[in-house]
């Protein structure tokens, strides 16, 4: 039938898109840098490591078989921690080691077939510390812009997510969450379920709609 690829566990939001996409019956694979492995029930880890893809290429294969990759979503972001009111890279940037991953799997992605992009929003947020954020998340829009100049290749789509801050996304204090979430309609930022319920609808369907676009989820500009 076919199989899902996340790049990045995602989060809350990863683990909600990996059960709805395995609920259709297809096989959800998933990469990631955390450590101990997240929960993520009916998806299958696979041994890619952004900081030697070299290495994990010949194992990414063997996993995914050949049978056709229903959809590709890309969380991969370097990690970062919040120390004060400053934000820290991790030890390195491995836009470049995405780069080889997404010409590897070039070949398995057919016409229409969705390539997603999660965008952490806070380079939007007009604080002091997210310099590096910015830095990275450009460079990040700017493989999005590249991959999406091809009107009739595989359909690649932006989603900007901000929500609910677990464990595992100590780059968002409380005073953050309170006050973006005071400038939505709801007063709240958007669920994880409810960002997953969108991005399987935008895999699932296949739909050209929103195709070159980065999307916001609801809460506006980040102050």
């Amino acid at each position: 039938m076919g199989s899902h690829l996340l790049v990045g566990s995602g989060g809350e939001t990863g683990q909600a898109l990996a059960k709805k996409l395995s609920d259709q019956g297809a096989t959800v694979f998933v990469t990631t840098h955390r450590r101990p492995l997240p929960d993520l029930p009916p998806s299958r880890f696979l041994p890619w490591d952004l900081e030697a893809p070299e290495q994990s290429l010949p194992d990414l294969d063997r996993a995914l078989g050949q049978e056709p990759l229903l959809s590709l979503s890309l969380f991969a972001h370097p990690p970062f921690r919040r120390n004060s009111d400053s934000l820290k890279p991790g030890p390195d940037f491995p836009i470049a080691s995405l780069i080889r991953l997404l010409d590897h799997l070039r070949p398995r992605l057919e016409p229409k077939t969705p390539v997603v992009f999660f965008f952490p929003s806070l380079s939007r947020h007009r604080a002091d510390g997210y310099l590096a954020a910015r830095l990275w998340i450009g460079a990040l829009q700017g493989l999005f812009g590249e991959l999406s100049r091809n009107r009739r290749g595989f359909l690649v789509t932006g989603i900007d997510t901000l929500i609910t801050p677990d464990r595992t996304t100590p780059h968002i204090t409380p005073e953050m969450v309170e006050r973006i979430a005071g400038r939505t309609s709801r007063g709240r930022l958007a669920t994880a379920d409810e960002i997953a319920d969108f991005a399987a609808w935008l895999i699932c369907s296949r739909s050209p709609l929103f195709h070159g676009q980065i999307l916001q989820t609801e809460g506006g500009p980040y102050f």
